[in-house]
C-alpha cells in the first residue's frame, strides 16, 4: 500500500522529488490515518492525515475535475472534525513533507480557495548551487571585527538558549531536539546569532545531489542590521561546500530579498492553507 502511496504521490508533485526513505521518515504513513480511493483496482487518489493536519491529498492527474478530490476533502475533514479538531491546516503539522499547497498548481490553490481555506502567508523553498560559489565575490555588509564565528559547545548552551528566547523563542523545542551542528555568532561569551547547519538536510533532492540545509537562522534585537547574521550564514555556507555539498537548500523562507543578495533563487512556493470548521 505504502509504495503505490508514494508512486502517486511522485507524480502529483514532479518538482518535489524525494526519497522513498525520506517519504516515509517525514510523513510516516504507518501512523497516518489514510483515506484511499481505487478504481478498477488501481490508486488514484489518497489523503493523508495526522492529527489535525491534512498532510498530503493527491489525485491522478488523469482523474482530476471529476469530483475524487471534493469527496475525499469532505471524508477527511468528517474524520478530523469528529476526532474532536476545530481547525484544519493543509501540510505542517507533527508530520509533514510539504509545508503546504505548493502554488505551481494553481487550480489546487483555487479548489481549497472554493472550500473556504484562507492562508495568511505564501511559504518559499530557496537554493543556492555550490559549484561557483564564493564567499569573496558576494557584495555584502561588513560585520564587526570583534564579532567570533564556531560550532556551539556544551559551555554554550545557556547562552545560546538566551539568545534563541530573544530572537525567536518560537524553536526553542527545535534546538532542544536538535542532532545537527549548531553554528554560532558570540560577543565575548555570549551568543548573539545562531543557526542549523545540516550536510544531509536537503529534502526536495535529485539523484546524484548532495544537498545541506541552513534553518533556523537567527540573531538577537540588538545586534540586527549589522552584517552578523549574513557573515554567520556565509560562512555556514563554506562549511557545508567542504563537507561535500552540491546545493543548499532552505525552507520556511521570508526574508526571500536577504537570501537573494547572497545568492539563493526561490524555488518553490507554498500556500499555507487552514480553515475552521464547526
Amino acid at each position: 500500500m505504502y509504495q503505490e502511496i508514494f508512486e502517486l504521490y511522485l507524480s502529483c508533485f514532479p518538482t518535489y522529488p524525494v526519497t522513498k526513505e525520506l517519504f516515509h521518515t517525514l510523513l510516516k504513513p504507518e501512523k497516518a490515518h489514510i483515506i484511499q480511493k481505487h478504481i478498477q483496482g488501481k490508486l488514484v487518489a489518497f489523503s493523508l492525515i495526522h492529527g489535525s493536519s491534512i498532510s498530503l491529498l493527491c489525485v491522478a492527474e488523469e482523474y482530476r475535475k471529476q469530483g475524487i478530490g471534493s469527496l475525499l476533502l469532505d471524508e477527511s475533514e468528517r474524520y478530523i472534525c469528529e476526532s474532536g479538531a476545530n481547525h484544519i491546516i493543509l501540510g505542517k503539522g507533527k508530520h509533514y513533507l510539504l509545508q503546504g499547497v505548493p502554488t505551481n498548481q494553481e487550480e489546487v490553490v483555487q479548489f481549497f480557495i472554493n472550500r473556504e481555506y484562507s492562508s495568511t502567508w505564501t511559504s518559499t523553498n530557496m537554493r543556492l548551487d555550490l559549484k561557483d560559489f564564493s564567499a569573496n565575490k558576494l557584495d555584502i555588509p561588513i560585520a564587526p571585527e570583534n564579532i567570533e564565528y564556531r560550532f556551539a559547545e556544551a559551555k554554550d548552551m545557556p547562552s545560546l538558549f538566551d539568545a534563541i528566547q530573544d530572537a525567536k523563542s518560537a524553536w526553542k523545542n527545535v534546538f532542544e531536539t536538535c542532532t545537527d551542528p549548531i553554528y554560532i555568532a558570540l560577543n565575548g561569551d555570549k551568543v548573539i546569532g545562531f543557526e542549523v547547519l545540516s550536510p544531509a538536510g536537503g529534502r526536495f533532492v535529485a539523484d546524484g545531489e548532495k544537498v545541506g540545509c541552513v534553518g533556523c537562522v537567527g540573531v538577537v534585537v540588538a545586534e540586527r542590521e549589522k552584517g552578523i547574521g549574513r557573515q554567520m550564514v556565509v560562512n555556514g555556507i563554506e562549511w557545508l561546500k567542504s563537507q561535500g555539498c552540491t546545493a543548499i537548500e532552505l525552507r520556511y523562507v521570508e526574508i526571500v530579498n536577504w537570501y537573494r543578495k547572497i545568492g539563493f533563487q526561490a524555488t518553490q512556493l507554498q500556500w499555507m492553507g487552514e480553515k475552521e470548521i464547526k
